[in-house]
């Protein structure tokens, strides 16, 4: 019993003096009001309890907000990345098609069928901030040649300054190399399925997307809100327009300079009402220049043939819906293929027109803020010889029509699935005395893949 009696005690002890080495200390203020009976120790201890609980509680406030001063100070420094680094932004688009379709290539009435995988485009584009008001851009791009060959080549270098303007002039730059053309950026910024093919002007051998020369533009007004540029578009998104002008060789970006000649090209952009109809749009794109080829044109002195565009495009873009009408007409092409090449005109430019429609519609009910699903149409009507209405062997008015349906699955990246048919008037060669059928209908569809990021 003597011994349970004391196994107990030593046991009870131990405990207590657990108990107190993990009571906190009493304060000294404390233990004189126990010492003085004015408070009992358990009121003594529950009061330096509370006391002990609310310093924790406030210790961990500091902590939390220092934690998030530290996170925001690192968020807003970032990590120190090499000189060469700063500024720098890499970018990619790939077009990625599986065709099948019916082309005619012969002299005897029929199409060609042809079922293909095609590397349609793949550029890297790299970007450097060099200074607050310079940056310079190369953007290498893949093509495929007449063999099959990729190869590549340049399609943009140069260097481009920039400022922040005033409230009429505003965000101006300068594009110094191998840079953008005024129309077919700012065209493709606006109907965005490019992945499809070409735009009309370029489709039809008019002009293509950049060369070689110096170019100014600028918006008008400010800016559109960050609403309309997050949900419509943020490019050439000037308050009330946009404007770029420049001079360039003339013979694009892959053809040498063969004269000294240079085009004019510019364009002017107008948005009209943009606290009522903000995404309606009124463009007028021009040339004036001289075709990049060698040969000047028969008869006295050195003289080239004109190239000439005028070109009107009324654009609308919602967050649901783009629409585009567009009416061309001009002299002549960048590559100075189409002049009178008999009778007492030749050598002289030829005159072309045209138009072209194109519509998009996005479903808002399928899955993404602006829609992941999408139908498009488009028709393309082009007179590369509006002087001769009546010739059977070089006049082919062509009508193009397209019809597509688009997924995108992440933003910038697209699923597109789209048929198209081209009509022609001209008739084949090699027929019969007295006989003029018109070329055959090519048609084709087409799976495409776009990459971009």
């Amino acid at each position: 019993m003597r011994m349970l009696s004391l196994g107990c005690l030593l046991t009870l002890t131990a405990g207590l003096a657990a108990v107190a080495q993990d009571a906190p200390a009493l304060d000294p203020l404390l233990k004189i009001l126990v010492e003085n009976k004015v408070i009992t120790l358990d009121q003594a201890q529950t009061v330096q309890a509370e006391y002990a609980k609310q310093k924790a509680q406030d210790t961990t406030v500091i902590t939390e907000d220092v934690k998030n001063q530290v996170s925001a100070d690192l968020k807003k420094s970032g990590p120190k990345l090499p000189s060469a680094l700063e500024g720098l932004k890499v970018g990619g688009l790939y077009y990625i098609s599986y065709q099948n379709g019916d082309k005619y290539s012969g002299a005897d009435g029929e199409t060609n069928p042809y079922s293909q995988f095609v590397l349609k485009r793949g550029y890297i584009d790299i970007q450097k901030d060099i200074t607050p008001y310079f940056m310079a851009r190369a953007t290498p791009d893949v093509t495929l040649d007449s063999t099959g060959d990729f190869k590549l080549r340049l399609k943009y270098m140069y260097g481009k300054f920039h400022w922040k303007g005033n409230d009429f002039v505003t965000a101006p730059y300068v594009e110094v190399g191998l840079s953008h053309v005024p129309w077919l950026d700012f065209e493709e910024s606006v109907n965005v399925y490019r992945m499809q093919d070409t735009m009309f002007l370029e489709r039809n051998n008019i002009l293509n997307s950049a060369d070689v020369g110096v170019m100014f533009g600028a918006d008008f007004g400010g800016q559109m809100s960050d609403e309309y540029k997050k949900n419509v578009s943020s490019a050439y998104a000037g308050k009330y327009g946009s404007m770029q002008v420049g001079l360039y060789n003339g013979g694009g970006y892959h053809a040498s300079e063969k004269n000294q000649n240079k085009a004019l090209e510019y364009r002017v952009t107008i948005r009209p009402l943009p606290g009522v109809l903000p995404g309606l749009q009124l463009s007028y794109f021009g040339i004036n220049g001289k075709p990049n080829i060698t040969e000047p044109k028969p008869g006295p002195g050195v003289v080239y043939p004109d190239w000439r565009l005028n070109e009107w495009m009324v654009s609308y873009q919602h967050q649901y819906f783009t629409l585009t009408g567009q009416w061309a007409d001009g002299k002549n092409n960048q590559g100075g293929s189409a002049i009178w090449t008999y009778g007492p005109n030749m050598g002289d430019s030829l005159p072309w027109k045209g138009y072209s429609y194109f519509g998009e519609f996005r479903f808002p009910f399928s899955g993404s803020q602006n829609g992941k699903w999408s139908v498009i149409a488009r028709y393309d009507h082009f007179d590369p010889n509006d002087d001769e209405p009546n010739s059977t062997t070089m006049k082919d008015v062509q009508k193009r029509t397209i019809f597509g349906v688009a997924y995108q699955f992440t933003k910038g990246n697209y699923f597109l699935l789209d048929y198209e048919t081209l009509d022609h008037s001209k008739a084949w060669s090699g027929q019969p005395a007295g006989q003029h059928q018109p070329l055959p209908d090519e048609k084709r569809l087409q799976l495409t893949m776009q990459v971009k990021f």
